[in-house]
């Protein structure tokens, strides 16, 4: 694979909860593409066919690369400015839906993409949320904020909920693109970091500000509980807080300062139900970040200050470390175990820094023991992309890799030994998350794409 095609591929995302689906982001920092020569959207099957090849246009400047969607007989693809949606039987353009700035966010609801667009020039990116209709690409809302927002989180019952930086958190139903409820923060000192973080947990909607922790409900915007949180402050150079939550608890992440130019890292493993705080984690050594996610299991990535990742498996139940793994990359929760793979960096054209995954190992879930190694002969990741680039797919786990000629490939491993259950060639690296449909996946390829 020549060594300028850098692969911007991640875990999908997945939000797929009583109908709703996409992947949306905050407006911090976010990779950013150049156009890609060449794109193309395919729909591969599970055994290894390719249904349908379309060319697509090429996008312009975006924030980044979301997944595609699939929303009844339609096949959805964002590039930069531009939506495609094609027949999902044959892959014929029905419609094509362009705006004047990036796709930064896109959703699923019922019969509806909603899309979120902010601009990317300079200046404050006011975001823009419209409603089309996924069989003719008409718009049937839009909602135009004010103020900018810090970011959007969908629900189960088809709300996107946000933080507007008026100080007021709000909750818009994907149905009507009208609000559903506005409620301010609770009122008391700022005892933490003023930017909040959030999170969706059931029909809760979750947010961590001034100090508190408070649980919503996502139909009336009523506070079912607040607790005070332990203090947490922001030290120089370090992240915000972050907020996420799966299987009944609330993970929240920051720094804990211990005196006058001393902190450290911490997760806090809270109930959803309650607030009550179950668990506390600081990583060893007690420096640097923590980047956090939960996907089945409870995955930490410490990054110290001296240098150094580890990915820390941790029993949700306790905060104990079940098992340790040197990684910069986020693993990948399967039926069968858990996916790690290291990274090589190479350079590509330009002087561009890529990162190479030439194999991945499936661990024990409980154990951390490696079941089987497998090599990919290119796997290719855009930088500041934490998520390796596999999918699982049933008994599959499907990755990116390169044949001896260098052409492009999808390669299907078994789950249960590794070995190759087949592989396809496609015309360009996949540059998008892989999206899931019946009997099959969406994929998105293009070519040159490399941060800006």
């Amino acid at each position: 694979m020549p060594l300028g095609r850098a692969c911007s591929v991640a875990l999908a995302c997945v939000c797929a909860v009583a109908g709703l689906a996409g992947c949306s982001s905050g407006y911090g920092p976010m990779p950013c593409s150049l156009p890609a020569a060449h794109a193309y959207a395919l729909d591969v099957t599970t055994a290894g066919r390719v249904r349908w090849q379309v060319p697509l246009p090429v996008p312009g400047y975006g924030p980044k690369q979301l997944s595609p969607l699939a929303v009844g007989a339609v096949a959805v693809f964002a590039q930069g400015d531009v939506i495609s949606g094609l027949r999902l039987a044959d892959g014929h353009r029905v419609w094509s839906w362009a705006t004047s700035q990036a796709i930064a966010g896109m959703w699923r609801w019922q019969s509806l993409v909603v899309v979120l667009t902010q601009a990317v020039s300079s200046g404050v990116p006011l975001p823009v949320l419209t409603g089309l209709d996924a069989s003719t690409g008409h718009a049937r809302w839009t909602l135009r904020f004010g103020l900018d927002a810090a970011g959007f989180y969908p629900t189960a019952d088809g709300g996107l909920a946000t933080v507007r930086w008026d100080g007021m958190l709000e909750l818009v139903d994907l149905s009507s693109g009208r609000a559903r409820w506005t409620r301010p923060f609770p009122p008391g000192p700022v005892t933490g970091p003023a930017d909040p973080a959030m999170a969706v947990a059931g029909d809760a909607v979750l947010v961590a500000v001034n100090g508190r922790l408070t649980s919503y409900d996502d139909q009336t915007g009523q506070i079912r509980w607040t607790e005070p949180l332990m203090p947490i402050e922001l030290a120089a150079g370090k992240p915000e807080l972050g907020l996420q939550a799966s299987a009944g608890l609330v993970y929240l992440t920051g720094v804990q300062q211990l005196a006058v130019g001393q902190s450290t890292p911490v997760l806090l493993g809270i109930s959803a139900a309650d607030g009550r705080v179950k668990w506390r984690f600081v990583p060893s050594p007690p420096e640097g970040t923590l980047d956090v996610y939960a996907a089945g299991l409870m995955s930490v990535t410490s990054e110290s200050d001296s240098g150094g990742t580890w990915q820390d498996e941790l029993d949700p139940a306790t905060g104990r470390v079940r098992w340790q793994v040197a990684s910069a990359y986020h693993a990948i929760a399967t039926p069968a175990g858990v996916v790690t793979g290291p990274a090589d960096i190479v350079t590509g054209l330009e002087g561009v820094g890529t990162e190479l995954i030439s194999q991945i190992s499936l661990h024990d879930t409980l154990t951390g023991q490696i079941r089987w190694t497998a090599g990919l002969n290119g796997g290719w990741l855009s930088p500041g992309l934490p998520a390796l680039p596999v999918f699982p797919a049933g008994p599959l786990l499907i990755a990116p890799a390169a044949g001896p000629d260098g052409s492009d490939l999808l390669a299907a491993l078994r789950m249960s030994g590794g070995d190759r259950a087949w592989q396809v060639t496609i015309p360009e690296p996949a540059a998008a998350p892989l999206s899931a449909v019946p009997g099959g996946m969406l994929v998105y390829t293009a070519a040159v794409q490399h941060p800006c």
